[in-house]
């Protein structure tokens, strides 16, 4: 924060566990907020050490799913401003300084923030698509819908408009094809499993073609192309996430339907 600057009367809150590798750095990011408030689920790494050190609030609360966790964090926070990011996700000082001239100017809107993956040591290339996510917002004017397992993507009240927020937050989470990978698969599992409980039902043409789909998406039209055998493996992957939630929904429904069957088999004998 420059010398001349007041801090912004904006909430930042987060909700971590085991981010000690990067938590340091993106709190002194946050420094421009009046608030930081940090829940953790439980870290044994040094996170909620880090975080009180750099001037964050940090409450413990046992993990209650990404929606549950971040509107109790949410509802900690004393500006109706808020502004959610993760335990690897650093904002740049562009990022900052474009809020600020957001926040200054208009009130029924929220932002949407960008993001550079760094995938194998490295940012993916510049002219790649780069994901975006509202993150800047006010409280009274939005939620985090509760029956959402994952991506739990905000819900904005009627009549808020969303602003683009230039910069990028550079995001550290999918670092690794391992890492990568491990959050694909847990991440698909939580969405079939939020789908069957919605009584969607899986598709068999599906199945065949979203994953070639989502590969040309990704790295055709998103461009991963151009960031070489790193973006061929990242395009693989996106496809792999999106074929293991139809094929988990397809999972979830046989086994349903076999306790059912054993159900009724078991009846009978009785």
């Amino acid at each position: 924060m420059t010398k001349s600057a007041e801090k912004l009367p904006i909430s930042a809150f987060l909700v971590t566990c085991n981010e000690a590798a990067h938590i340091a750095d993106v709190l002194d990011a946050l420094q421009d907020f009046a608030e930081i408030i940090l829940v953790d689920s439980g870290s044994t790494d040094g996170t909620q050490e880090i975080a009180r050190a750099k001037g964050a609030k940090v409450v413990h609360q046992d993990w209650l799913g990404f929606a549950k966790q971040k509107n109790f964090a949410m509802s900690l926070c004393q500006y109706d401003w808020v502004i959610n990011v993760d335990g690897d996700e650093i904002l740049s000082p562009e990022v900052i300084t474009h809020i600020r001239k957001v926040y200054e100017q208009s009130e029924d809107i929220a932002m949407r923030l960008y993001f550079e993956d760094v995938f194998w040591g490295e940012p993916m290339s510049p002219y790649s698509g780069k994901r975006s996510i509202v993150r800047v917002f006010r409280r009274s004017q939005a939620q985090y819908p509760l029956d959402r397992k994952v991506h739990e993507n905000l819900v904005l009240a009627k009549g808020v408009s969303t602003v683009k927020v230039q910069g990028l937050v550079t995001h550290f989470g999918y670092g690794t094809t391992e890492l990568l990978m491990q959050k694909k698969n847990k991440y698909s599992s939580l969405k079939a499993l939020e789908k069957f409980e919605k009584s969607k039902k899986p598709s068999l043409i599906k199945l065949c073609f979203i994953f070639p789909l989502t590969f040309v998406k990704s790295y055709v039209l998103q461009r991963m192309f151009l960031s070489g055998k790193r973006g061929l493996v990242h395009a693989h992957i996106e496809a792999m996430y999106a074929f293991l939630k139809e094929a988990k929904l397809f999972e979830y429904h046989q086994l349903a339907s076999k306790q059912r069957v054993d159900s009724l088999q078991k009846g009978r004998l009785k």
